[in-house]
């Protein structure tokens, strides 16, 4: 009996051992431990509506115009047409060309405006949404003696698309106070791709009178509902680390009459970030 209660107690003082042995040193591992587990867990647990997560893709707006040379095939077999007859009637020719829109399209006079919003999803990607359009009328009336040649045309474009702007070598990211030297080694190019839709509305006049009669007149109308996929370049010029220029050249490949509607656009837009982008390598 004397030896069964002495391994007893032997037994019930090595269980006690770990115990004696596991001093502040060891608390305070596991506490240390237990907070970096939390705080991953906190990190892991950040969602894109923490306003740090949306700082990383900043909003921004923009305004600018499109400058377009289109290409207006039909457009001139038209007018040739049409116009050869009056101009016929003016034998003694003391009358000009009437101006069309193909002296827009040769004067780069073709443009409109246009307001946009998008998002920096990336250091390597740019998405803009944008509505716009323009008008333009030309009137032309000439007069010799008796003899007049008027001529009018009236043209307007409303649209909207989304484009992807991709950079190669990241989007720009500058500082707020840069000198122009800054400023252009801060600059970046991209590629830029998307969709427009739109609806075009035109309309022609003409008429040829010899007072006071009038001896011919024309009319014409159109109305066309267009979609085109545009391709180009472009270059962001940081003026600050919020406000920017950008320039883009593309070419509007159109699905419904190419022949009249496919077109160079050169466009420039002032852009404003509404919040500051993270520095480079900061972003998904």
């Amino acid at each position: 009996m004397g030896m069964l209660v002495s391994a007893l107690a032997m037994s019930a003082a090595g269980c006690a051992i770990p115990i004696h042995t596991f001093d502040a040193k060891d608390v305070s591992r596991v506490r240390l431990s237990a907070d970096s587990t939390t705080d991953e867990f906190a990190a892991q647990r950040t969602t894109p509506s923490d306003p740090a997560a949306q700082s990383r893709k900043p909003w921004h707006i923009e305004i600018g115009f499109h400058g377009s040379h289109t290409k207006l095939a039909e457009t001139k077999r038209l007018l040739d047409r049409r116009l050869e007859i009056p101009l016929r009637y003016d034998v003694l020719d003391v009358f000009d060309h009437p101006g069309t829109p193909l002296d827009r399209k040769s004067d780069l006079a073709l443009t409109s405006f246009y307001v946009g919003a998008g998002r920096q999803e990336s250091d390597w990607l740019v998405w803009n949404l944008y509505a716009g359009g323009g008008g333009a009328r030309d009137h032309t009336h000439q007069r010799f003696i008796n003899a007049n040649l008027e001529v009018s045309f009236r043209y307007a474009l409303a649209y909207t698309g989304v484009t992807a702007e991709i950079y190669p070598w990241r989007v720009p990211h500058p500082t707020p106070e840069m000198d122009w030297s800054q400023r252009i080694s801060a600059s970046r190019p991209y590629v830029v791709t998307g969709m427009e839709t739109g609806y075009v509305s035109g309309e022609g006049r003409g008429h040829y009178s010899l007072a006071p009669f009038r001896i011919y007149q024309d009319q014409v109308k159109i109305r066309d509902w267009i979609t085109s996929y545009n391709l180009g370049l472009g270059w962001a010029l940081p003026l600050d680390d919020r406000w920017s220029v950008n320039v883009t050249g593309d070419f509007r490949f159109h699905f419904y009459r190419p022949d009249e509607y496919d077109s160079w656009v050169v466009s420039v837009g002032l852009r404003y970030q509404l919040s500051v982008p993270s520095r480079p390598g900061k972003m998904p």
